[in-house]
């Protein structure tokens, strides 16, 4: 579904696919079990693992499975996330909103950790090193996979959007 006619030159993917890259934060919504929005951010890399091509705008964070947000995705793995440049001038404003599901939780033991890991560590190579590296193993490697995306983009006009429905 296109909100805005975008222009010849703009591609969907990738336009999303270098935004992704250079944003380093995303806020994550969640619902807790009384129905009351929570909202927490994190620090996540992008894109696919083990040769998944269909999966380029996926989202990997690290977090502890006992904080709120992961709590919550355990119950109920349906999130909202959104994704946005820091920019003061409304014409700047720029980001992506999203819908989808999250995945369990990875853990060393689990066969596509190594593969998330690596991907997770390639944005941020700190996880690493120590004492990163042993508080990150503690961790879960959680993922959002979007099913709906909205690119939003005022350097183009105020208000512009895309919007995109992906499967999964």
């Amino acid at each position: 579904m296109l909100s805005s006619d975008p222009p010849a030159d703009f591609v969907f993917d990738r336009e999303v696919e270098i935004f992704l890259a250079v944003c380093r934060t995303a806020s994550l919504a969640t619902v807790d079990d009384d129905g009351a929005p929570h909202n927490a951010n994190v620090q996540f890399a992008h894109g696919s693992i083990g040769g998944q091509a269909s999966a380029p705008f996926d989202l990997w964070w690290v977090s502890s499975p006992t904080s709120a947000h992961s709590r919550h995705l355990t119950a109920r793995p349906r999130a909202a996330v959104t994704v946005y440049a820091h920019a003061d001038a409304p014409d700047q404003i720029r980001g992506i909103q999203a819908r989808g599901t999250v995945t369990p939780a990875l853990t060393p033991g689990d066969a596509a950790y190594p593969a998330a890991l690596r991907r997770y560590a390639a944005k941020y190579p700190f996880v690493d090193t120590p004492p990163f590296d042993a508080a990150v193993a503690r961790q879960g490697l959680y993922r959002f996979r979007p099913q709906w995306i909205r690119w939003i983009d005022n350097r183009r006009g105020f208000g512009w959007k895309v919007e995109r429905t992906l499967g999964g």
